[in-house]
């Protein structure tokens, strides 16, 4: 049997004294990549431990990805990087430029000694689901985005994590267990909140129009509160799911929600075909700030979050181990075109 020792007189649990001794023999080179690990029953014997506590060590260790275990067989040697400190289950809708700026924001704020893997889901529960099903002993902490139109799957899953390891980036889920940490953006508030505060500048347009397309997951969250508003304000307003040149008409407040600016786009082109000057003859809001809407046609005003700050969230609750459900800040950023 492989020389595992325990530190005498300690007050840590015992399984963590347990995966100490067996990094400890990974890093003096003592148990090597793929090694097998003694069994359940000889490690809880030799130390004259409970299976349970064997379990919890070698699990522990599964979690940071320093060992993994094969059904039926036992343990083995996985990762030689015994310094690692959290192993992270990272797994996001789809890749977008914001997309990516959460991504590095949470890899940067997490430092040194904490392993990330980046998993997609594409908006489909058939592939959610057993990526995390799957993984549920794999890793220490489980960062998910979700946008999956089939909530209730999408709860089951997430409940099957424990919470203290869970963190829901986004989009709020309201029925996960307690004890889970959430940032997410309150789409529905958030762009009352924003028209209302900007209403001097939104009073130029005799009529508001929202262009909801049907695939996005965020839109009819987004509506409610666009309707909220014309109805509070007494303002004409209209929602539409696909765009056409019928709608295009001087003097309205267009907002665009589709995640490849394809609404916005066309409206561009028509104001240039007809001359018409944006934040004069029309208005233009569309979501989620990009480099290019910063100098397009003099800057489209955007409403957007703050990803970065949502990523450096996440990842102070992982490093701190605190658990907290807040909304993420979102600005309406006023450029030309409004």
């Amino acid at each position: 049997m492989v020389k595992l020792s325990i530190e005498k007189n300690s007050k840590k649990p015992k399984y963590l004294l347990l995966a100490d001794s067996i990094t400890s023999q990974i890093e003096q080179k003592q148990l090597v990549l793929g090694q097998r690990l003694p069994s359940v029953n000889k490690l809880s014997a030799h130390f004259n431990f409970s299976r349970e506590t064997v379990f919890k060590a070698l699990n522990h260790l599964s979690e940071k990805g320093i060992v993994r275990a094969v059904d039926k067989i036992g343990y083995f040697v996985n990762d030689l990087s015994v310094e690692t400190k959290y192993k992270v289950f990272f797994m996001l809708d789809k890749f977008t430029p914001f997309k990516e700026d959460l991504y590095n924001s949470l890899i940067s704020n997490l430092g040194e000694n904490v392993k990330v893997r980046l998993y997609f889901h594409h908006q489909n529960i058939e592939i959610f689901a057993p990526l995390i099903l799957d993984n549920l002993k794999n890793y220490t902490h489980f960062v998910v985005t979700t946008y999956i139109k089939d909530s209730k799957s999408v709860q089951k899953v997430l409940n099957q994590i424990p919470p203290e390891k869970l963190i829901i980036l986004d989009k709020y889920e309201p029925n996960v267990k307690k004890g889970c940490g959430m940032v997410f953006q309150d789409f529905e508030n958030d762009i009352f909140n924003l028209l209302a505060e900007h209403i001097d500048l939104v009073k130029k347009y005799r009529k508001l129009v929202l262009f909801n397309r049907k695939n996005a997951p965020h839109g009819d969250f987004v509506q409610k509160g666009f309707e909220r508003f014309g109805t509070e304000y007494n303002f004409t307003s209209e929602v539409y799911d696909t765009f056409s040149p019928d709608y295009f008409e001087k003097g309205a407040l267009y907002i665009t929600i589709d995640a490849y600016d394809r609404d916005m786009v066309e409206i561009i082109k028509l104001a240039r075909k007809s001359n018409w000057k944006l934040g004069k003859d029309i208005g233009l809001i569309s979501y989620n700030d990009t480099s290019t809407k910063e100098i397009l046609d003099g800057g489209i005003s955007v409403i957007s979050t703050d990803f970065k700050k949502m990523g450096a969230e996440a990842a102070k609750m992982i490093l701190e181990g605190h658990r907290e459900r807040k909304s993420n800040e979102t600005k309406l950023i006023l450029r030309n075109s409004l």
